[in-house]
């Protein structure tokens, strides 16, 4: 069944946010939050950045895991697909 590919151009090319991307964007919002005097200190930023380095690559892992096909499983799916043909 070839449905259970993606169709060509439904995904974007890079189907990941990397590690950095979100690093980055905490990093920012922080210093967002710093900047109009919400008061976090050094030590919480630190500790803040410090749970976002360990949970982001588990996140982008979770979720590029259910956006990409390992050529194992794509070359099955074709397979089958041209059986049923």
């Amino acid at each position: 069944m070839s449905h259970n590919l993606p169709a060509s151009g439904s995904e974007p090319a890079e189907p990941l946010v990397t590690v950095g991307t979100i690093t980055a964007g905490v990093t920012a919002l922080l210093a967002l939050l710093v900047a109009f005097a919400v008061p976090i200190s050094d030590t919480q930023q630190t500790a803040i950045l410090g749970v976002v380095a360990v949970i982001a690559p588990l996140v982008v892992a979770a979720v590029g895991r259910r956006r990409v096909y390992s050529p194992a499983t794509v070359n099955r799916l074709i397979h089958v697909s041209r059986n049923r043909l």
